[in-house]
């Protein structure tokens, strides 16, 4: 875990804008659209809950070298930051980020979306972020939180998380709490599973992690339905989005659109098996376009010290 000190945000978010120069397109993203790639890099994350998450993603990749001609490399990323410095430098080509994440990454990088999770009918799905407390906790609203917050441990995901950190820390400044002064003391998990099983055992106060999470930890066993105590649910935000780098030509990028689309149809035992990652079964991809994410670029753009967007 990664304590939030005093001036920890400034700094975090102040290296996530060097990434473009204080806010300017980078240079990656003002330089004419490279070729089609020889190799196409697609980053993907790790997951202790899903020990055959690689091999799912193996099936993808092997899937888009064939219908793309090319070879298709998987990339493990880390954090958020991690994976848009990765696409600055020309390491990855491909990454499935976060909401808010893809917002940094088009605006610093000119990262441009791709595909989502979504329905049948093409609309991009949504989930919430919720606050969580222990079951035994003193805590019974949020009322309790801001009465009580110098005393309290609270618990964030990613910095670049907007279920994990942009969506409650906006919720959180539209009550009167200031996350920095106002909390004994803040800290990152960097997983929302970290965040649910810290708050569990006791070891932070209040957590955000995503309702999604907490149903997921319910459904397999780790969690029993009153482990976790919610105080607050948040308004819906459109999921995360497969995006590609920004320098990368229009007529690749749509090629590569359509490829991700066809996977479903075209390698179905393969879909079938990938698509487990996916809470909601009728989930399909569907095309994701950067307004899809305007109300939260607008959300962004309103929280305090968080300067990530430009103006």
């Amino acid at each position: 875990m990664t304590a939030a000190k005093p001036f920890f945000l400034l700094f975090v978010f102040v290296a996530l804008m060097s990434l473009a120069g204080c806010g300017k397109p980078s240079e990656s993203a003002q330089s004419p659209a490279a070729p089609r790639p020889k190799t196409l890099r697609i980053g993907w994350v790790p997951n202790d809950e899903d020990v055959e998450r690689r091999v799912r993603f193996t099936s993808l990749t092997n899937y888009l070298s064939q219908r793309l001609n090319i070879k298709v490399e998987l990339v493990e990323t880390g954090t958020y930051s991690t994976a848009i410095e990765a696409m600055r430098a020309g390491k990855l080509d491909v990454c499935t980020l976060g909401p808010f994440a893809y917002l940094i990454a088009h605006e610093k990088i000119g990262a441009q979306a791709l595909i989502a999770p979504g329905t049948p009918a093409g609309a991009v799905n949504t989930y919430r972020s919720i606050f969580v407390v222990p079951k035994d906790s003193p805590l019974r609203s949020m009322d309790d939180v801001k009465a009580r917050s110098r005393s309290l441990t609270l618990a964030w995901v990613d910095p670049a998380s907007a279920s994990g950190h942009l969506v409650p820390r906006a919720y959180l400044e539209s009550i009167g709490i200031n996350p920095e002064t106002d909390f004994k003391n803040t800290l990152f998990t960097l997983s929302h599973l970290a965040s649910a099983m810290t708050t569990k055992a006791g070891k932070v106060d209040l957590a955000v992690i995503t309702e999604n999470t907490r149903r997921d930890l319910i459904a397999k066993g780790r969690l029993a339905e009153e482990d976790l105590r919610v105080l607050w649910t948040s308004a819906p935000i459109a999921t995360s989005v497969t995006a590609v780098r920004g320098d990368l030509s229009d007529a690749f990028r749509e090629e590569l659109r359509a490829a991700y689309l066809s996977f479903r149809t075209e390698a179905p035992e393969s879909w079938k098996a990938f698509a487990r990652l996916f809470p909601d079964p009728t989930t399909i991809w569907v095309a994701a376009r950067d307004s899809d994410y305007d109300e939260l670029r607008a959300l962004a753009r309103g929280v305090k010290n968080m300067d990530l967007l430009a103006k």
